[in-house]
């Protein structure tokens, strides 16, 4: 039986664990995937079959989906995970990139990391302050193309957002980027999409 089970969690700021308060001083606990690797290890102690979840942070700031894929075999692939949660697209966005050239760089991407031999999770975009409708599209087509080529799904928009799509203010500092609150909820609907696989 394999000892260890291995997370790769690739994306721009969000992963990393930016925060606009203390850009320089990030607690290392704060990032979602270090939340979410506390979650895995503590349901895995539980099981008893002395397996260890390891999550792995690679997320770079202000990285666009085309950045990611240029290095999926050296920061994804190298480490040989079990599963690797893609959660990017707000950067290009943010460039002027279309929803639909986005999608095409995403599901690269999921594909890369299942020919690898893990299992790839998609996350859509958490709102913004004033949700573009580009975001929108963004999202309902990672929905889509998940449900369509079953691929595993974190669906963090909804629990983001209120009546009108527009990010809930107790989740962020500055309007994108998120409270520990807000990267603790990212690490629990992630937690919930891969537990099925522990």
């Amino acid at each position: 039986m394999e000892s260890h089970f291995v997370v790769v969690a690739l994306g721009d700021s969000l992963t990393a664990g930016y925060r606009s308060r203390d850009p320089y001083a990030i607690d290392p606990r704060v990032p979602y995937p270090a939340q979410l690797e506390s979650m895995l290890r503590a349901t895995l102690a539980k099981s008893g079959n002395g397996r260890l979840a390891f999550v792995i942070n690679k997320g770079i700031n202000g990285d666009l989906t085309e950045g990611m894929l240029k290095r999926i075999e050296q920061d994804v692939v190298s480490e040989r995970p079990d599963v690797v949660i893609i959660w990017g697209g707000v950067n290009d966005l943010g460039v002027g990139r279309k929803p639909e050239s986005i999608i095409g760089t995403l599901l690269k991407l999921y594909h890369a990391s299942r020919a690898s031999g893990a299992e790839p999770v998609a996350c859509t975009l958490t709102p913004m302050m004033r949700t573009s409708s580009a975001m929108m599209e963004l999202n309902e087509q990672i929905r889509i193309k998940c449900t369509e080529d079953k691929t595993r799904l974190a669906d963090l928009f909804p629990s983001f957002a209120n009546e009108n799509g527009n990010l809930l203010p107790n989740y962020s500092d500055d309007s994108a980027h998120l409270t520990v609150q807000g990267y603790n909820l990212v690490a629990r609907i992630v937690y919930y999409a891969i537990k099925p696989l522990l």
